[in-house]
């Protein structure tokens, strides 16, 4: 299989969240792609939704839909894999952490407003360091709604929440995962907090599950 995974808003591929999964699933003859946002950060600009759903698609335009995998982490990794599935029909998607959109019913919501005014968002990122995000990014963001395009999707699909998320609350990942179609798996993890790469006893549980899952 081909297992793409897509980090989440301001994600990156050598994150530990990724790092041990992707060593479990190429040990049992899986070709993992590990995505990175384009533009992040040297044009922020252009970082977006749209850019990076564009770039993914030259990415697996050629790999055969029944060999495909499609793994989402957090905001923007699940709603982008969410919207590629429903072009490209993967053999199986997993969504961990999602929220259906950006600013809704996330940890993003209170800060819109602010954001807007403000013309941007100054993140602090572990790998590079300060960034102002535009707001243009948030917009762009918005049009990609995942209770939208869900219920287009019919491939095995694999849902993940922490209990302790105190960026996407497990009810908004369980509004995507009660509109999904079967045959569709729910796994809530107790005490997982949205950045779980730092526990590594729910690390191990996620990667579990997800090695599980994929087979």
């Amino acid at each position: 299989m081909k297992i793409v995974i897509i980090p989440g808003f301001m994600g990156y591929p050598e994150e530990a969240t990724f790092e041990e999964l992707g060593e479990v699933l190429e040990s049992k003859g899986h070709k993992v792609i590990k995505i990175a946002w384009p533009h992040l950060p040297e044009n922020l600009e252009k970082y977006s939704f749209t850019e990076t759903i564009k770039s993914i698609r030259e990415i697996i335009k050629d790999i055969n839909h029944k060999e495909l995998i499609l793994l989402g982490n957090s905001m923007g990794g699940g709603i982008i894999a969410t919207k590629l599935a429903t072009d490209f029909n993967p053999h199986k998607l997993c969504l961990i952490a999602s929220p259906y959109q950006a600013g809704s019913e996330d940890d993003l919501a209170g800060k819109y407003k602010e954001w807007q005014t403000n013309g941007h968002r100054d993140i602090v990122s572990s790998k590079f360091g300060e960034l102002k995000i535009p707001f243009s990014f948030i917009q762009d963001a918005r049009q990609y709604n995942a209770l939208e395009l869900i219920f287009q999707i019919h491939c095995p699909t694999l849902f993940i929440a922490g209990e302790n998320d105190d960026k996407v609350p497990v009810n908004v990942t369980k509004k995507l995962f009660d509109k999904a179609n079967e045959p569709k798996e729910w796994h809530l993890i107790p005490e997982m907090e949205h950045k779980y790469k730092h526990q590594p006893d729910k690390l191990k549980q996620v990667n579990k599950i997800i090695v599980d899952f994929i087979g």
